[in-house]
């Protein structure tokens, strides 16, 4: 379902950038609505973009693609280094946990590059845990290689947050365990050098390409971490409460999490917990000390929480150690009882309050309750295998019914991708239309084109004489939504507060729209209800 949704504007910022870089060839310098974009990291520009020599066009599958295989090789890296840590089983309750939270099924569904980010610093963190415990030379070696190439292409994915996302979990590391000595094993000399390589040419091409006038990154990289550049204004506090809703539908278990690594009964997985612990509470603590916060800044750590919950699930579930059998079915019987009274009364209230969605309402409220009773029979006969299948698989058909019934009703996006798109169809490809101000990046990426912006008003009407259409989006309505001297062609409704309504202007002619038929006629053709076109 990678195309049921419009792509939003942070999206849009990915693949119009993509789709020009495509268009024109010049794979080193990115270009955003025709102006230099150099303010991220290119590499998944590099992929959407080559994906499009391959389909013929940036759209919605073609600009998430790249973000649901990183989420895939995410669930891959999960699985086989937890197998080398400890075992299969705790492996695949770890994975199982990561694919079902709500970070990976948001992740995987956006074309933002936070997904590639996240599946880099998944590999540096794991690559270097398996690094400094490998018993033989020849894995080390292999082990820091991974961990400096991922270092380095997580770089160029979304730098330079890899250098706080992965460098605070290890000196974290090092430091609370005294393990400076093995720093040697990670290739101290040779891995900085790879990683620079990776990372190194694009900046350097791109300092030469802009006359090394590249003060943005100063304003992207340092100002935005002092909050001088797009500040957050979000408490300390404030991904508290992100990472209970990123750790979706496994809340309850978050808590433990936090406090089990403590606990010796863990033995031999103690330090691997500890390990994780402190991946997910010194990335936490730098994210809350950062001035400029943003909710999905918090999806590279929740990969580390979610294998410590899939460690205290295989715990519960089958080895029943650290936690005894009685509070085991303590904890299943409070959830039967949560997920039932939750589905009934989800249930009742959507279909009372939102009487469109009473089919998937219906639907998820009889997928919960069966799911949940399946479980519970499962568990009491003694088959916690089987029982785990149900809950993970449970889980998958709540998402696909989700996405299926409320993915196209909640789509506020859709308002401008149809605005845009009605646009083109109105505007002959031949002709020139520019923008007042600001257009969004939905406008852009639905209008198939580059779109000029001009923010002087006087030009803006020297180029409306000289017969180029006019789009105003935006904040900027109302300046030109009353002038008698623009003949207004079409409208769009805004919804909410967001750039979703504009009004197209021309000169030449008074176009008709027939709201009933979503035909624009002219009337130089003299013919009634002859098209445009």
């Amino acid at each position: 379902m990678l195309s049921a949704r419009t792509l939003d504007s942070h999206e849009c910022f990915v693949s119009v950038t993509a789709r020009e870089m495509f268009e024109s060839g010049d794979w080193v310098l990115p270009t955003l609505n025709g102006h230099p974009r150099i303010n991220k990291t290119p590499l998944c520009y590099w992929l959407v973009g080559g994906l499009s020599k391959i389909t013929g066009r940036v759209d919605e599958f073609t600009a998430r693609l790249p973000s649901a295989i990183f989420a895939v090789l995410s669930a891959v890296a999960i699985l086989y280094f937890v197998n080398k840590w400890l075992s299969f089983r705790v492996a695949a309750i770890s994975t199982c946990v990561w694919v079902t939270s709500l970070s990976y099924i948001r992740c995987s569904h956006s074309a933002k590059s936070d997904t590639a980010l996240t599946f880099f610093v998944i590999l540096c963190l794991l690559s270097f845990y398996s690094a400094i415990t490998a018993d033989t030379r020849r894995n080390q070696v292999w082990y820091a290689l991974i961990f400096w190439i991922s270092f380095g292409l997580g770089n160029l994915a979304k730098g330079p947050a890899p250098l706080a996302y992965v460098l605070v979990p290890i000196f974290s590391y090092v430091a609370v365990f005294r393990q400076w000595k093995s720093l040697a094993r990670l290739l101290p000399v040779a891995g900085p050098v790879i990683a620079m390589v990776i990372v190194l040419p694009w900046p350097l091409a791109i300092a030469h390409r802009m006359n090394w006038d590249i003060m943005i990154w100063k304003r992207e990289f340092v100002d935005r971490l002092y909050g001088d550049y797009t500040p957050g204004h979000f408490p300390i506090y404030y991904y508290l409460g992100q990472m209970f809703k990123y750790i979706t539908p496994w809340v309850a278990f978050l808590p433990m999490a936090l406090a089990a690594p403590f606990y010796r009964v863990w033995e031999k997985k103690q330090p691997v917990m500890k390990f994780l612990w402190l991946w997910f509470v010194a990335d936490m603590v730098f994210l809350a000390v950062d001035v400029c916060k943003r909710q999905h800044y918090i999806l590279p750590l929740m990969p580390a929480m979610a294998i410590l919950i899939g460690i205290l699930l295989e715990d519960i579930v089958f080895v029943r150690k650290a936690y005894p059998q009685k509070f085991a079915r303590n904890v299943l019987k409070g959830h039967i009882i949560a997920i039932i009274v939750g589905a009934v009364g989800g249930s009742v209230y959507l279909a009372i309050t939102r009487p469109q969605f009473l089919v998937p309402a219906v639907s998820l409220g009889i997928i919960t309750i069966v799911a949940t009773l399946t479980v519970a029979i499962l568990f009491s006969r003694g088959k916690p295998a089987a029982a785990c299948g149900v809950i993970f698989s449970g889980i998958v058909i709540w998402v696909m019914i989700c996405d299926a019934g409320f993915s196209t009703a909640l789509d506020v996006d859709r308002y401008a991708r149809d605005f845009a798109r009605k646009v083109a169809r109105i505007v002959p490809p031949s002709d020139k239309l520019v923008a007042y101000r600001v257009i969004s990046s939905r406008f852009v990426q639905y209008f198939g084109k580059v779109v000029p912006e001009i923010r002087d008003k006087s030009l803006l009407y020297e180029h409306y004489e000289q017969g180029d259409w006019v789009v105003c989006t935006f904040d900027h309505l109302s300046e030109l939504a009353q002038d008698n001297r623009l003949r207004k062609v079409c409208q769009e409704r805004r919804y909410g507060k967001e750039d979703t309504g504009g009004i197209l202007f021309h000169k030449s002619a008074e176009f008709i729209e027939d709201k009933d038929s979503n035909d624009i006629r002219d009337p130089r053709t003299k013919r009634s209800g002859e098209s445009v076109f």
